[in-house]
């Protein structure tokens, strides 16, 4: 046998069948999400994050770059100094580095000797120091286009979630109006 419906009388059965069927709906509608949108914005999130993070470690990079290169440049600008006031003691003496006559005193003076010698390294260093200081320049210059490129990603990315977000809401309202429209 095959089970029966009873009818309901005055049509009571079938009002309570259509507001229960209407709450069923409603309920599902609002916790109803589909995964593909979760995955998008889930994953638009996490790009997010990332991206903040990246940004904040070049800032902090691109911080401690400066720093050291405003240290190397006072070094710089020390060595200068000093090797112009060696210059200038060297030349107050009489002494010009590019002369035969200083050869001729380097033989008999030992201590001018030395003096050269710790002449020749400081400008060594001082070479050395400013090819260290180009590669540290280039460095940050690099840095500042990897975070010039972060910055631009993370506004596209931005302007992605907005996108993203109003497409969410222009479904969420064709839900709504495809529900009203069911309900009729």
């Amino acid at each position: 046998m095959k089970g029966i419906k009873p009818r309901r009388e005055n049509g009571q059965g079938k009002a309570a069948d259509t507001a229960i069927k209407r709450n069923i709906k409603k309920s599902y509608h609002y916790s109803y999400r589909p995964l593909s949108k979760q995955k998008s914005e889930e994953e638009l999130k996490d790009k997010n994050q990332i991206l903040e993070a990246v940004n904040k470690q070049l800032h902090q990079k691109l911080t401690e770059t400066q720093g050291k290169l405003k240290d190397l440049t006072e070094k710089v600008e020390l060595l200068q100094k000093f090797q112009d006031n060696s210059l200038a003691i060297l030349e107050s003496k009489g002494l010009n580095p590019d002369s035969e006559t200083l050869e001729s005193q380097q033989e008999s003076n030992p201590d001018h000797m030395d003096s050269m010698l710790l002449l020749e390294t400081l400008q060594d260093e001082l070479k050395l120091f400013n090819e260290t200081a180009k590669k540290q320049m280039e460095e940050l210059q690099a840095l500042k286009v990897k975070l010039k490129m972060k910055e631009e990603e993370r506004a596209r990315f931005l302007e992605q979630q907005t996108l993203c977000n109003s497409q969410v809401n222009d479904f969420t309202a064709a839900l709504e109006e495809m529900e009203q429209l069911l309900e009729m």
